[in-house]
């Protein structure tokens, strides 16, 4: 595809299919480590092309909300706020020649709760196991139970990916009992445990600092269940502080906490 790609820049560089093609041979290069000589020299002649007419271009855009121009369209983020962006209409709108690349981002809590589960270069799991190192494959825990959360982050490709955060909201019946599970009697069963870069330790959550570069890295800490009822859990989540398109997300559910 690569030399497709080389070969539509030099007759047709304006061809909707260029950037798809792009995309294509740049994913191809994020998933592989090591490439023979002609992949490397037709997938370097392509995007080079590509990156020269971009250096070209005259284009100029502007953000318009309601058709109120509010931001020019550069190398700054723009931020729209709620009210801006409910109920209205918001274009992007270019002038001159040449390509304007842009991308946008959500973030807000779901009203119903709901997530989408997804892998996208990186893969956390979460699992619970008792002070013994035996699996607990049951939603329900009693009341003042120690819990030991084992948290697997794998890459799904070959190259080291740096500065990951991985996050874990902790549902209302958990509270953090220790994040170092070397300090706690009777942790022997831990083996593999993989160090964070730096740790952040807050009452709903815990937040560790990572660089992937082993296949697999393995981190544990531990909690205890201490207020008895039903409590929803949020998925724990990882992602590439730089580079957003390495992220996952998975295992929300509930938890039930008995009364002791």
């Amino acid at each position: 595809e690569a030399i497709a790609l080389n070969a539509l820049m030099d007759v047709d560089p304006a061809h909707p299919q260029v950037p798809v093609m792009a995309k294509h041979v740049a994913d191809k290069l994020i998933a592989r480590r090591w490439y023979n000589t002609q992949e490397s020299a037709f997938s370097l002649l392509a995007l080079g092309k590509m990156a020269r007419a971009a250096a070209r271009a005259t284009v100029i855009g502007e953000i318009r909300v309601n058709g109120k121009v509010i931001a020019k369209a550069e190398n700054i983020p723009v931020k729209l706020d709620q009210t801006q962006l409910k109920g209205t209409s918001i274009q992007l709108v270019t002038t001159g020649t040449g390509r304007l690349y842009y991308y946008w981002q959500s973030e807000g809590i779901s009203a119903s709760g709901t997530y989408k589960e997804e892998d996208n270069y990186i893969k956390i799991r979460k699992q619970f196991f008792d002070r013994h190192g035996r699996m607990i494959s049951s939603s329900s825990m009693e009341q003042n139970e120690l819990i030991i959360v084992q948290l697997t982050l794998d890459r799904t490709y070959s190259t080291p990916v740096q500065n990951i955060v991985i996050t874990d909201m902790l549902p209302a019946g958990f509270e953090i009992e220790n994040p170092r599970t070397k300090e706690i009697p009777g942790m022997e069963w831990i083996r593999n445990a993989a160090t964070p870069e730096a740790m952040d330790v807050r009452d709903d959550r815990l937040n560790l600092f990572v660089d992937l570069n082993a296949g697999r890295q393995v981190y544990y800490y531990a909690v205890r269940a201490v207020s008895p009822g039903t409590f929803r859990m949020g998925p724990v989540s990882a992602e590439a502080m730089y580079n957003g398109e390495y992220h996952s997300y998975h295992g929300a559910g509930t938890i039930t906490i008995r009364e002791k």
